[in-house]
Order: C-alpha cells, then sequence, then structure tokens
C-alpha cells in the first residue's frame, strides 16, 4: 500500500475519531439529588414548600418541577411538563432556585393539590435527572366532639397532620372565644351553641366547620369554600347553608359586602345592581351568583339573616379574589427542545372541561399543536413573532357555551430571544 493510501486513510480514521470524541459537559453527566422529607402533609389553604438538593458536574440548563398525575395533560405523557404552566397551579406555585438546589412552594393549598411532586434537571445535550417523589397530603380541620359527663361534652380540633407549635383559637356562634387557645376545649349543657376551631399557619389561619353541642339546630351559618378566585367577566357561586333555633322565623335573608353596623343588601347596592341573585331561601339555603365579576368586588363577603327575635351573620365570611387570565411561556419538554409552550392561565381555578381559544392578530389560531390551556409552536420562524392571546369559555346556566375572558396578550420576540439562548 502506498504512503498517500495510507495517509488519507489515516486522516479519515483521525476524522472519525475527533467526530466520536464526547464534548464535556454533554455526555455522561450524572446529577445526585437529596429531598426530604418524602412525606409533606399540610393544612388547606395554608402553604407548603418542598426542597431538594442537588449537585452535577456543569450548570443545569433547565430545572422544573412536575406533578406525574398531570400526565393526562402533557402533550406527550412521556415527557414531563413545568407545573407552573398548569391552569390548576398557576400564580399558585414559585420556584426559588439555588446553585446546589431548588425550592417548590404552592401556595392556597386545595385538596386535590394531594400527590406526588418531583424535581426535574436538564444538563446539556438534553439529559435528564428527576429526583424521586414527594407525597403531600392536603387535609382540614375538624372538630371532634366526645361525651365526658352528661351535662358536658369535650371538643377537640383535629386534622391528620402533625401540627408542630401551632396556636388554636375557639369561636362560639361566629365569635371568638377569649382566653381558650388549647387544642381541646369543653363546654356545658347551660352553653349550647355553634363551635369552630382554627389554626394560625403563616399568615393565614385556617377554620373548621362549625358543630352545634348541646342543641338540635343552633345559629349557624356555613360556607362551602372561605376562598373564592374568578377570572374577570365570569360568574362565581358563593355556596352557603344556615340553621337557627326551630322555634324561630326568618324574616330577611341577604349577602352584604365586607362587614358593618349598617349592612346593605348586595341586591340593593347600586355596584352590584343586576349582577347577584339568591338562590337560596328562608329555610336553611343561602347560596349567592355573582355574574360579570369586576377585579373591584374582590374582598369579604358575609350572609346575614334576621329572625323574629335577633340577627345573626357568619363570620368570618367568603374572601373573593378576582383576576384576569395571562399568558405565560417557556420551553417545552426536553425532547422537544425547540418548541415553545404558551399556557393561558389564572390564579384561579377554571370550571371544568373549559374551552381555550387562541388568537394572534384577532384572527383564531388553527395550525397549531393545542392541548388543554397549552399552545405548542414547532418552530420560532418570522410568522410567530406576533401577538398571541387566549379567551376561555365556560358553560352557563342556560347551557350555551359563552366566552367572557380575552387574556393579556404576550409578545414572541422577547420568548425567541430566551429561547435562542436555551438551546
Amino acid at each position: 500500500m502506498s504512503e498517500g493510501t495510507m495517509c488519507s486513510r489515516c486522516g479519515v480514521l483521525s476524522l472519525i475519531i475527533l467526530l466520536f470524541i464526547p464534548v464535556s459537559g454533554s455526555l455522561g453527566q450524572r446529577v445526585t439529588m437529596s429531598c426530604r422529607p418524602q412525606t409533606v402533609c399540610a393544612l388547606r389553604e395554608s402553604a407548603v414548600n418542598l426542597i431538594c438538593s442537588y449537585s452535577t458536574t456543569i450548570k443545569p440548563q433547565q430545572i422544573f418541577w412536575f406533578s406525574p398525575k398531570l400526565r393526562a395533560k402533557w402533550r406527550n405523557e412521556d415527557d414531563p411538563e413545568d407545573l407552573a404552566l398548569d391552569s390548576d397551579y398557576a400564580g399558585r406555585v414559585r420556584y426559588t432556585d439555588t446553585q446546589s438546589g431548588s425550592t417548590l412552594t404552592i401556595t392556597d393549598l386545595r385538596e386535590r393539590d394531594s400527590g406526588e411532586y418531583q424535581l426535574m434537571v436538564i444538563t446539556g445535550g438534553g439529559e435528564r435527572s428527576n429526583s424521586s417523589a414527594f407525597r403531600l397530603t392536603v387535609t382540614d380541620l375538624q372538630v371532634r366532639v366526645d361525651p365526658d359527663t352528661v351535662n358536658q361534652r369535650k371538643l377537640t380540633c383535629i386534622t391528620s397532620c402533625t401540627l408542630t407549635s401551632a396556636s388554636y383559637y375557639w369561636s362560639k356562634n361566629g365569635g371568638r372565644i377569649s382566653g381558650k387557645t388549647s387544642q381541646s376545649t369543653w363546654v356545658s349543657s347551660s352553653d349550647p351553641g355553634s363551635y369552630s376551631c382554627s389554626v394560625v399557619t403563616g399568615s393565614h389561619e385556617i377554620y373548621s366547620n362549625s358543630v352545634c353541642v348541646f342543641g338540635e339546630n343552633c345559629w349557624n351559618v356555613s360556607y362551602s369554600d372561605r376562598r373564592l378566585c374568578a377570572v374577570e367577566g365570569s360568574s362565581v357561586d358563593f355556596l352557603c347553608t344556615y340553621s337557627h333555633p326551630s322555634r324561630l322565623t326568618v324574616n330577611e335573608a341577604f349577602w352584604h359586602y365586607q362587614s358593618g353596623w349598617d349592612p346593605k343588601d348586595l341586591s340593593l347596592d347600586e355596584r352590584f345592581a343586576g349582577r347577584v341573585v339568591f338562590l337560596g331561601d328562608k329555610q336553611g339555603v343561602c347560596s349567592l351568583r355573582m355574574r360579570d365579576v369586576r377585579k373591584n368586588d374582590s374582598g369579604e363577603y358575609h350572609f346575614r339573616f334576621v329572625t323574629n327575635t335577633d340577627g345573626f351573620f357568619g363570620k368570618p365570611g367568603v374572601i373573593l379574589n378576582v383576576t384576569d387570565l395571562q399568558v405565560s411561556s417557556g420551553p417545552s419538554s426536553p425532547s422537544q427542545s425547540q418548541t415553545i409552550t404558551l399556557s393561558c392561565s389564572s390564579t384561579c381555578t377554571v370550571p371544568n372541561n373549559p374551552t381555550y381559544i387562541w388568537s394572534t392578530n384577532k384572527e383564531p389560531v388553527t395550525s397549531k399543536t393545542t392541548k388543554y390551556n397549552k399552545l405548542y409552536l414547532e418552530s420560532a420562524s418570522s410568522e410567530d413573532i406576533r401577538q398571541y392571546s387566549c379567551a376561555l369559555g365556560s358553560r352557563e346556566e342556560s347551557g350555551v357555551s359563552k366566552f367572557v375572558i380575552a387574556a393579556a396578550a404576550v409578545c414572541l420576540t422577547l420568548i425567541l430571544i430566551t429561547v435562542s439562548v436555551w438551546i
């Protein structure tokens, strides 16, 4: 074999060898993680922090949290998607990232938040590493009534969570009982009424439902939810029941905004004219429907009823938060590294089976992939440098699908810059 031929083959061999030399930071990277505790219990309406630390040989390209229970809402069930882009968590989750760890904070917890949560770390070359799963359980407070003696009952504020250094408070007929700050209290037959307990966690006071002690019918107003959130322009229902001593007759029943010495019936308030409908009666139902909600409707609402002897209102009341839709963005899953994901969401929980409508330049988007509240843009071409917006459709009580909300638009110019750097 000639010297020229041998050199030519050596050159080809050298090229092949060079092509297969691993690039530092793209192959063979290892990420080790430590997450604890693995089991977390928290009260409804409170907040929780899930903490993971990790070590890797190169700075991660992407970090996000996900929950396997949401896989049916992902574009590909094998590719986890960012929890912050999910419509049920948007506005309630926050990531605090450091060079060696990440903390997931979920606020305004709901019982349906119970489930598993994991951290995903993506290094150069798209290699993925996910942590072991946190198991979160969300529960509420309850009052347990135990017979102590014939004329005395023991009340205990209980929950399936272990509460450390908790301060307990007790209320009777909606009013705070001073001096009672232990987990248990005793009630005598001479002091019948509607009793409830509460616990302060962070900046929120979490309340239990009331129980009637030494009486078949007590003064009580019970709200299904003490915190409501609605998207601007939509409708919201305040579900409510009430009771009173059976010998009394209800003369008036109405809702009012905030609290005060002279509460005003919402239906008579010009601010709510034509937008509120009382769905209750004088027999124990006190639900209210509010239509076309506005941001300045946010605040606390109470139900009040007046009998032939006395009046009573449910406190604490129902806190309503009105917000708007927002379009957020981020890269999609690692196997779709050049895909941009737009998410249409708000801090509120949207109605069951909502319909999302995407548009750009006031024209409906029909040629892009969508799933649930997400729009997937396969490429970052010049035609994508436009303004996208979304609308939320909900089924009204008449059975007609109505699109009531227009979301804030998002300009993709900055997104493209971000994605190009990420790629």
